[in-house]
């Protein structure tokens, strides 16, 4: 079975599989071509971090949009309440942050760490160790926790979890 191929080591004619890194000398620079990708989603990021920490969405209709999941189930899904808790987050109110979305801080750390290795992969250093290190069952484990959290969050004796 053939690893995948960076592109940016098929355009150097270097072939080797996204995890390992490229020779320093090829590598493109971190404000490169290759990294256009991660760096315009960066900045639409910031952009939108700028909006929901300038506009309270707890004001109003009590968010940006309405949660497709809970309009058409009338329940809350592991993301409800998530924009509110970013925007207590980003203003420094962690306590209040953690009673719209037990999850903000991990789920906000994780796009982070996404958006990092994505950058990192995109400009030929491979991917880190510490995200290779992770197995699946990190991911199964994270899964079932969400959709406990889910569960929970709708039962009428912990309507604490609901945010607000």
């Amino acid at each position: 079975m053939e690893s995948a191929v960076s592109p940016v080591a098929r355009t150097h004619g270097v072939v080797r599989a996204f995890h390992d890194p490229m020779p320093a000398a090829l590598r493109p620079s971190l404000l490169s071509r290759a990294a256009a990708g991660p760096l315009a989603c960066a900045m639409c990021a910031a952009g939108t971090a700028a909006s929901i920490v300038v506009n309270d969405p707890g004001d109003g209709e009590g968010g940006l949009f309405a949660c497709p999941i809970r309009a058409a189930t009338g329940q809350w899904c592991p993301g409800c309440g998530l924009t509110r808790a970013t925007h207590h987050l980003f203003r420094g109110n962690v306590a209040q942050a953690l009673s719209f979305n037990l999850f903000a801080p991990l789920v906000l750390a994780a796009l982070v760490a996404v958006w990092a290795v994505w950058l990192w992969v995109a400009t030929g250093r491979g991917v880190p160790a510490w995200a290779m290190s992770l197995r699946v069952r990190t991911y199964a484990v994270a899964g079932v926790v969400l959709a406990l959290f889910t569960v929970v969050r709708n039962v009428d004796a912990y309507s604490v979890l609901r945010g607000g």
